[in-house]
């Protein structure tokens, strides 16, 4: 599976996350929920939303990205058009960047069968430094 996948034809559907989340200044935090990638505007809609405990907020968290197919490839793009990153999906990992004002994310996508994939982020800079380690599986 080291061949790239499509996500629109990979993804769509409905996964459970766990993700697991180190934060330098927050200590250690969980997020358990649900990601459903929708079919929308020439690719996907991709909404989270579930349970994080994070310091001292253990409540309700939502986010939501988009997956475009543009010109170049696939694009995650933050909610408002924004962009945030390419992405590749392949099991051999997909080696994936988003500079944030002076902090940088460095991250991977590591599809590990129909299934499951794998989502870790490490971000390094003057306001964060965060390791984020995310499971998603149907």
């Amino acid at each position: 599976m080291d061949a790239p996948l499509e996500p629109d034809a990979y993804l769509p559907g409905r996964w459970a996350v766990a993700r697991s989340l180190h934060d330098a200044s927050l200590g250690d935090g969980r997020f358990t929920g649900t990601a459903t990638f929708a079919p929308a505007d020439e690719g996907l809609v991709w909404e989270e939303s579930g349970r994080l405990a994070l310091g001292a907020y253990d409540g309700p968290a939502r986010r939501r990205l988009r997956l475009r197919r543009e010109p170049q490839g696939w694009m995650v793009r933050f909610d408002d058009g924004r962009p945030f990153h390419p992405l590749v999906l392949r099991a051999g990992g997909c080696a994936v960047t988003h500079p944030c004002g002076e902090d940088a994310y460095e991250g991977a996508y590591v599809v590990l069968g129909p299934d499951a994939f794998d989502v870790t982020w490490r971000i390094r800079g003057p306001a964060k430094d965060q390791r984020i380690e995310s499971r998603y599986r149907r």
